[in-house]
């Protein structure tokens, strides 16, 4: 996270909250990775004779560890399921439709969510044995969750016997509780300051003798820890015993789904699962920002989206936060905000449009500052 101090005649600090961070997992610059807030200052111009200071504060990213299932039924095809793919860039394959689903939502999200990966069951592991986090979570993870999903070692192609065979280096098992289990000890899931999310990718119901009780007091214990489990599931997850399972998983998890026949989210094609990722992970972006000092007091906290005064916003005094709510909030999880300020003191003067120049403020009240210089 890239923090600048800004020191003007006007303020004693300039800072605004910057939806992006450095990448941990590499930084991925490709198309499509969503509108940032950006890390650079965007001081709001501000009345000298009643004290008025810019404070900095910065958004809290939540963190979602996705396990993603790997085993091999993940080769079959998603519309003819007794029939396997060809390999993992067969578009028609269960691998290849989570694949791109997650792809696309790490692409719109990855700037305000913290993804990180696991994949299960670990290559050439079955049963009673812990995969291990592949992937840290982290800002601009999706770069480096694509290369974990698209190598040999990992995509079920590669070591899962052929159809209608048993010789393979991959054991036919789906150790589901071994893999949540290893994602509770995850250290960035117990991370207070953060909302901790697990995103249980799979396409059927867990075997190594898991039971839908087992399972949903796996995650049920885990909401204790302040980790909370959602599931999104498809392909053979309209089982009978799938749908025990996982619905036992979303309920125990403390985020089942809500007036729909079953508790998680069901896929049945690839934009439905598509869909149920993005709409899982808009939930999951934060609203909440930490203030970097403590107000003196909250009556003149004045919060601003984009340069406009917030309509809907509550300060939690104990965490030092300020919390968007009602429309701002969702305009925050959509993405549409680039720059989240707070002034202390008074409010700052309406923008008055006037010619943009090179001065560190936004002249021309376009949400952009100095943005002719930059270029």
């Amino acid at each position: 996270m890239k923090n600048l101090l800004l020191m003007t005649s006007l303020c004693l600090t300039a800072c605004t909250a910057p939806l992006e961070q450095a990448p941990t997992g590499g930084a991925d610059a490709s198309p499509g990775s969503g509108d940032m807030l950006h890390s650079d200052q965007r001081p709001l111009r501000l009345d000298s004779a009643c004290g008025g200071t810019n404070f900095q504060i910065e958004p809290n990213h939540p963190n979602v560890l996705v396990l993603f299932d790997r085993s091999c039924s993940m080769r079959r095809r998603y519309a003819q399921p007794t029939q396997f793919g060809y390999g993992a860039t067969d578009p028609t394959t269960r691998w290849y439709m989570a694949r791109q689903a997650l792809d696309k939502v790490a692409s719109a999200y990855q700037n305000r969510v913290r993804f990180g990966l696991m994949v299960f069951p670990k290559p050439a592991q079955g049963c009673g044995q812990q995969p291990s986090v592949n992937v840290a979570p982290g800002m601009m993870n999706r770069k480096a969750m694509l290369q974990v999903l698209d190598s040999g070692s990992v995509n079920p192609f590669t070591l899962c016997p052929a159809p209608g065979s048993s010789a393979g280096a991959q054991p036919q098992l789906t150790p589901t509780a071994e893999a949540m289990t290893a994602a509770s000890q995850a250290p960035a899931l117990k991370d207070s300051k953060r909302a901790n999310l697990i995103l249980l990718l799979t396409d059927g119901y867990a075997t190594c003798g898991a039971s839908a009780a087992s399972l949903g007091s796996q995650t049920a214990a885990l909401v204790q820890k302040s980790v909370k489990t959602v599931v999104v599931g498809f392909g053979d997850a309209e089982s009978a015993k799938a749908l025990q399972m996982l619905d036992a998983m979303a309920t125990g998890g403390g985020l089942p789904r809500a007036g729909a026949k079953t508790k998680f989210w069901l896929a049945t094609s690839p934009s439905s699962l598509q869909q149920a990722l993005q709409t899982v992970v808009s939930q999951a972006v934060s609203c909440t920002f930490s203030l970097k000092k403590t107000p003196p007091t909250k009556d003149k906290l004045y919060p601003y989206l984009d340069g406009q005064s917030a309509s809907g916003w509550t300060y939690d005094a104990k965490a030092n936060s300020i919390t968007f709510t009602g429309k701002d909030c969702q305009r925050l999880k959509a993405g549409q905000v680039k720059h989240v300020s707070l002034v202390f003191g008074c409010p700052a003067p309406k923008c008055v449009p006037r010619p943009e120049v090179c001065d560190g403020f936004d002249n021309d009240c376009d949400g952009e500052v100095d943005e002719k210089c930059l270029k």
